[in-house]
């Protein structure tokens, strides 16, 4: 029976870069027939509270969870962590530490869209960000609004992807402490979409980078995701058989930033049980057992 409950472990708040409250987020969840969500915002736990109790009003579960940045060429890296506890004091150090890296690379980011022609101000930024944390996404709706560009796609592209004019690197982790603080805080770390590692042209590479995640301490993939097709998310399921790791799933949601990703959406007919979420809290209480 529980495995007919839909879940959706990969989703974004106003908190970092999305554009639905908690509640809101919530709210639409239970509307989409999702039983059970986890909020994974940037560098922050500070959405969780909300959305959880706005899952207990709705008999929805809410499932504390985060998504941090790893230090990775050529693609980019991203460490999902579930069930981490937001009250641990090992995670609050560390992403106070991360939210200042990002307070200082706002304003160089503006210098270097000033310096092309753009007339945009972090007072603008920081309005379109609604009071959360500031990320890239914030200042392409901003150069949207104001017809610099056509949508975020064509912002990040011209500006703000990595190697673009306006470019600024942020402070990241290296693999190993990010998985550590996520285990260390009661949480289970699994690889986010593993497509932007941008190495499947690579094959063995990509193996050898997944088996040197497990022995730091991974314990699944994000199979299934938005932006991955089913060929993809065939090999990546090879590969997670392959190594005994968890399969997950999420949408990646974002709200109006990715009209195109809707949530609950992870490719046709792809939909993660609940037994998903099962595995985990067998993993989390078998390692408080140890």
């Amino acid at each position: 029976m529980s495995n007919a409950r839909r879940c959706d472990l990969h989703t974004h708040t106003t908190h970092s870069d999305g554009t639905l409250t908690p509640t809101e987020l919530v709210e639409l969840a239970r509307a989409r027939g999702i039983s059970c969500l986890a909020v994974t915002d940037h560098d922050t736990l500070s959405g969780i509270e909300e959305a959880q109790d706005a899952g207990n009003r709705l008999g929805l579960e809410v499932i504390s969870g985060i998504e941090i940045s790893v230090m990775f060429e050529p693609g980019t890296l991203h460490i999902l962590g579930y069930f981490v506890d937001r009250n641990s004091a090992k995670i609050r150090e560390c992403l106070a530490q991360l939210q200042e890296a990002r307070s200082r690379r706002n304003p160089r980011i503006v210098e270097r869209l000033r310096a092309d022609g753009l007339d945009i101000s972090l007072h603008e930024v920081e309005a379109e960000s609604g009071g959360g944390q500031i990320g890239r996404p914030h200042f392409a709706q901003v150069m949207v609004k104001k017809g610099y560009v056509k949508d975020a796609d064509e912002a990040f592209q011209k500006y703000l992807a990595r190697g673009a004019s306006a470019y600024v690197d942020k402070r990241t982790l290296a693999s190993r402490a990010a998985i550590q603080m996520i285990e260390e805080s009661g949480g289970i770390a699994v690889l986010a979409h593993p497509k932007q590692l941008q190495l499947d042209s690579d094959p063995k590479r990509f193996e050898d980078e997944i088996r040197r995640l497990v022995s730091e301490g991974l314990k699944g993939i994000e199979v299934y995701s938005s932006c991955q097709s089913k060929k993809e998310a065939a090999r990546y399921r090879k590969t997670a058989v392959e190594l005994n790791l968890l399969m997950t799933g999420g949408s990646d949601f974002h709200g109006a930033v990715r009209p195109a990703v809707q949530l609950g959406w992870m490719g046709d007919g792809v939909t993660i049980p609940y037994e998903t979420v099962d595995q985990m809290k067998h993993i989390i209480l078998e390692r408080k057992l140890r």
